[in-house]
């Protein structure tokens, strides 16, 4: 078996061509992601494929982020919650990954991050299993999924849509970033510029849709969803804080769940949260159950792990000071600085 990395288009076609037919793969494999991140920040792709022979036995796509402020990485994917090792055996998984070692060393890099659904039992690695993505279980049958969400989930829905909001499936992506870059704002946390998410849309228009909930003739809620093969998986969602009482996100959560239904998939795919959190409770709440995720790091110029999630004491008072810019402000610096965490 040889490892060596992607070159062109026909190397693509049979990397998209592998990860569809791996059980073991995600959303973010697919070489789309690759021109997604490209595209927007420029990132340089190392893009792993594990042959035997003409056969691919597995892949790891990595990028490498080099920043004066965030410093230097190699990580397996980018700004998503997942994509890590996807590989047919475990001779596969061990070569890819020491490639991706060999490659920091020779880089100079302080890390490797990983972001797998399966650990990774290796010595060198430090691990923080601190996040988790809610699955939920879908069906035709949508009283039966419903049944399942905790009553009070249940009366909000009911409560939003006698205030009259109303689901727009036809929303654009000015429509989402307009609700998402306030909303982020409000958070504390620096978001993506517009031209990513219009470069999502662009390079997945099958695979990729974004809704939003109006009161009133204005967007309050919005959410931008991915399709791969049996899941609906949400990935951001944003609701307008001073419209709390009307339940848009929960109203939004249940249509969206529903679609899932009506529309064949199989698994719904709740999004990525810290565990013992308040997020880590709503979603619970909803009738699916948490799937563990493993971010584990080789650690080469420093000598622990990163801590960029919002428990961070450091990133909470980052964040007392990022809700107070003017909007403006925080969509044009946001991704500059959304740019170097991964």
């Amino acid at each position: 078996m040889k490892i060596r990395e992607i070159n062109g288009e026909n190397d693509e076609e049979a990397w998209d061509e592998y990860v569809l037919k791996s059980d073991h793969s995600s959303f973010y494999h697919q070489i789309g992601w690759k021109k997604v991140v490209e595209r927007t920040y420029g990132y340089k792709p190392v893009y792993l494929v594990a042959k035997e022979g003409e056969e691919i036995k597995g892949v790891l796509p990595l990028f490498l982020m080099k920043s004066r402020i965030f410093g230097k990485k190699l990580v397996s994917v980018p700004f998503g919650p997942y994509g890590g090792v996807c590989a047919d055996n475990n001779i596969a998984t061990e070569m890819l990954t020491e490639e991706a070692k060999k490659i920091v060393k020779e880089e100079d890099l302080d890390y490797l991050e990983l972001r797998n659904f399966v650990k990774c039992n290796n010595n060198e690695f430090a691990t923080n299993d601190s996040y988790v993505t809610f699955i939920i279980n879908l069906s035709p049958d949508t009283q039966t999924v419903w049944n399942k969400i905790k009553r009070d989930k249940r009366r909000n829905v009911k409560k939003a849509k006698n205030t009259g909001l109303k689901m727009d499936w036809d929303a654009t992506v000015e429509d989402f970033y307009k609700v998402h870059a306030r909303t982020m704002r409000d958070l504390g946390t620096p978001t993506h510029g517009l031209k990513f998410f219009k470069a999502i849309l662009e390079e997945f228009p099958n695979n990729a849709k974004v809704i939003t909930v109006e009161y009133e003739g204005e967007q309050i809620c919005c959410q931008l969803l991915f399709f791969y093969k049996e899941t609906e998986i949400a990935v951001w969602g944003s609701s307008l804080d001073e419209y709390k009482a009307y339940h848009p996100d929960q109203l939004s959560n249940w249509e969206i769940i529903k679609y899932g239904c009506e529309k064949g998939f199989k698994y719904f795919d709740f999004g990525r949260c810290l565990r013992d959190t308040g997020v880590y409770s709503y979603k619970e709440r909803w009738g699916g159950y948490p799937k563990q995720l493993y971010y584990q790091y080789y650690l080469n110029g420093v000598s622990k792990m990163p801590d960029t999630s919002q428990s961070n004491p450091k990133r909470q008072r980052f964040a007392k000071v990022w809700r107070k810019l003017p909007l403006r402000l925080a969509t044009t610096a946001g991704p500059l600085i959304r740019k170097g965490i991964p």
